[in-house]
């Protein structure tokens, strides 16, 4: 048997199909699969985010913005979104949310800093968040916020509800999952009381 021109034995074929089958899989993996070093996955975000800020009015920020990019700047990380106390109009920041290398499993995650003051005392709501990928809608979800971790180790829990008026600070990590394809990831998140009244309001948007 003649393939491309070359007298093939029939007994190699088989081989030959699956060393083709192989080297497919393999290069369909690093086109859409292989998101590469974690250094080179900050890099690309970090000049994300610094092309976004050079088209900002400096004067409009507010002073717990300047504060969280204080904050962001002072520990080298790479922020890719924040945290409001509102969805519109006049609005604080109450955190941030960074990339960073994933040391124990290795690739990267996510962590989210959040701090925040109720002035009255919290009992729960709604969690819900919606992704997009490539400007394509690709998840949306909502949960109770006061049972959202209930089936975690009790020293994984972060959600104990109710909360009382004043001050509270929370820091979550989630993995960035491997198989995810490379390409532009944009979240929004929102957090409502009983009444479905907003508490926090939220964005993020990364490349691998």
């Amino acid at each position: 048997m003649r393939i491309f021109g070359i007298k093939m034995n029939c007994r190699k074929i088989p081989l030959i199909i699956l060393l083709i089958l192989m080297c497919s899989v393999f290069s369909l993996y690093m086109i859409f699969f292989n998101h590469g070093p974690p250094e080179e996955i900050l890099k690309t975000n970090l000049k994300k985010s610094a092309g976004k800020k050079a088209n900002e009015d400096v004067d409009e920020l507010t002073d717990s913005e300047i504060a969280w990019r204080k904050f962001i700047k002072d520990n080298n990380y790479v922020a890719i979104g924040t945290l409001w106390d509102s969805c519109d109009g006049d609005k604080d920041t109450i955190g941030k949310v960074i990339l960073l290398p994933d040391k124990q499993s290795g690739g990267i995650k996510s962590r989210t800093f959040v701090n925040v003051t109720f002035d009255e005392e919290y009992n729960g709501g709604e969690l819900g968040i919606s992704v997009k990928y490539n400007g394509k809608d690709l998840y949306d979800n909502k949960w109770d916020f006061c049972s959202i971790d209930e089936n975690e180790e009790e020293e994984d829990r972060q959600v104990f509800c109710p909360y009382k008026p004043g001050f509270h600070a929370w820091i979550t990590d989630r993995k960035v999952p491997k198989y995810l394809p490379k390409g532009t990831y944009f979240s929004k998140t929102w957090l409502t009381d009983g009444d479905g009244e907003l508490v926090a309001c939220g964005f993020s948007e990364f490349v691998l």
